[in-house]
This record gives C-alpha cells, sequence and structure tokens, in this order.
C-alpha cells in the first residue's frame, strides 16, 4: 500500500468514533512495503469516540465489587473502553512503524482488528445488559501514555510490556472470581485475556528486534523505558500473573523481579 495513503488511513482509525467503525476504517488498510516511510503525523489530543461518551478527569473509583450486578456492569463498562483505547494504540504502533518490515505492519494490523473484535464483544454484552457505552464516565489514560512515548521502542515497552501486561493480571485475578457469579462475562474476558497473551508477545518480539536494527540492549531499553514513564515501578496491585506472562515471553527472573517490586522487568 503505498505508505502516504496508509498514514491517511490510520489517522483516519483514530477519528473513526466506535470499534465497528475503526474496524471497518482497518479492513481497508494494508500493509506498506518492508521499510516504506512517512512523516509521523501529529496525534490529536484525544483518539475519536461516539457523541454518546462523557469523558471523567480521573477513573471513576468503583464503589461496588463484582459480587454486585451494577459494580459488574460498571467494570464491564470500563474494559469497553479498554478495548476501545487499545485499538487506538495499536493503530499509533502502525503510525510510527516507518521504516519496520511489512510484516510488522500486517501483525499490528491484526491486533487492532482483534481489538475491534473484544470492544464489540463487550458492547454487545452492556447492551443486552441495559448499560450500553456511554452509561458511564470514561477516561483516557491509557491514550495520554502512548501519546507520551518519544518514539516506536517507548511503545513497544510502554503500551504491550507494561500496561498490556498489567491487564493480564487483572483478567487472571478476576476470572476465577467470575466463573462462579457470571459465565457470560467470564466467556468475555476470558477470550479477551487469552488474546492479549500473543499481543503482549508480539510487542516484546518486536522490541527486541527495533533494538537489534539500532544495536541496543533490550533489557537497558526496557529498564530505562520503565524509570522514564512509570517511576513507581512495571507492576500492579493484583498478584502478578505467572503462567500468562511466561506465555507472553518474560522469564521467571523478570517475573521474580516483578513480585519483588523492582522496575526493571524486561
Amino acid at each position: 500500500m503505498d505508505p502516504t495513503e496508509y498514514a491517511l488511513g490510520l489517522m483516519a482509525a483514530l477519528g473513526a468514533g466506535g470499534a465497528s467503525a475503526k474496524d471497518s476504517v482497518l479492513a481497508r488498510l494494508g500493509p506498506p512495503a518492508d521499510g516504506a516511510q512517512w512523516p509521523l503525523p501529529t496525534l490529536p489530543e484525544r483518539p475519536g469516540r461516539d457523541a454518546v461518551y462523557r469523558e471523567a478527569p480521573e477513573p471513576p473509583r468503583r464503589k461496588r465489587g463484582l459480587d454486585d450486578p451494577h459494580g459488574r456492569l460498571r467494570f464491564l463498562h470500563a474494559i469497553h473502553h479498554i478495548e476501545l483505547s487499545a485499538i487506538d494504540l495499536a493503530v499509533v504502533c502502525c503510525l510510527r512503524g516507518a521504516g519496520m518490515p511489512a510484516t510488522f505492519h500486517e501483525e499490528f494490523l491484526g491486533l487492532a482488528r482483534e481489538e475491534a473484535e473484544h470492544a464489540e464483544l463487550v458492547e454487545t454484552l452492556l447492551g443486552r445488559r441495559g448499560f450500553p457505552p456511554g452509561s458511564a464516565p470514561i477516561h483516557h489514560r491509557l491514550w495520554i501514555s502512548c501519546r507520551a512515548c518519544a518514539d516506536l521502542g517507548e511503545h513497544l515497552v510502554v503500551v504491550p510490556r507494561v500496561l498490556e501486561a498489567r491487564g493480564l493480571d487483572v483478567s487472571a485475578a478476576l476470572l476465577p472470581r467470575l466463573a462462579a457469579s457470571d459465565p457470560e462475562m467470564h466467556a468475555v474476558i476470558q477470550r479477551i485475556y487469552q488474546d492479549e497473551i500473543r499481543h503482549v508477545a508480539t510487542g516484546g518480539r518486536w522490541h527486541d528486534q527495533w533494538c537489534a536494527q539500532r544495536g541496543i540492549d533490550p533489557a537497558a531499553h526496557f529498564a530505562s523505558t520503565v524509570v522514564k514513564h512509570f517511576p513507581t515501578g512495571a507492576g500492579t496491585p493484583f498478584p502478578v500473573d505467572v503462567p500468562g506472562r511466561l506465555a507472553a515471553g518474560f522469564t521467571a527472573a523478570q517475573i521474580e523481579r516483578l513480585v519483588a517490586g523492582g522496575s526493571a522487568t524486561r
């Protein structure tokens, strides 16, 4: 695909308001040739969202847990916007990937479309339960973190290897509780969890290749990026998902440092 048309198409996907609209744009895009170049467009202050969404300055605190039906609805609403944001973050990864192989773009376009599938699954479930997107405020902290990355290398650390990996910890902790209380919700979160393991692994593999192209040590680059963007560390308040992180390419030593509270986990 022509590089200029590709970049314009990616920007159009960012500007689209919902998962199906974003996916419709992405379906028309194909990867550019190996090493194709284009100037990085200025990223918008906020990605496109349908008019029903209301932005909150900070993530709203959930006052009810997953044992409460309304608490589960608010959690699902938050997951929906996380998956919608994940489409945007994968699109930005492609935008930042000028000079990368065509296979890089093919993989991340595929991941973006898979995130759209996730968002649509959650949106369908929310609709059936009378709590559609827009029923609660949203925030853009994931977008802000992505936008703060200086280049593709930082993006591949911040997004897949920290933010999405944190999602593995959250899902692994919550899935056993959902299995009995809400099998329908459990099935959706389980699908997302399994796919995200592969997404995190893909980010790590391409981070290694990006570093190799520049003669940079991946572990050192990961550590310095985490210190820059996450001064308190790369973990979550949830227990570390050891099986999921191992499947996603983290080593036992990296996970051990996470468990111990260290920030240099790559």
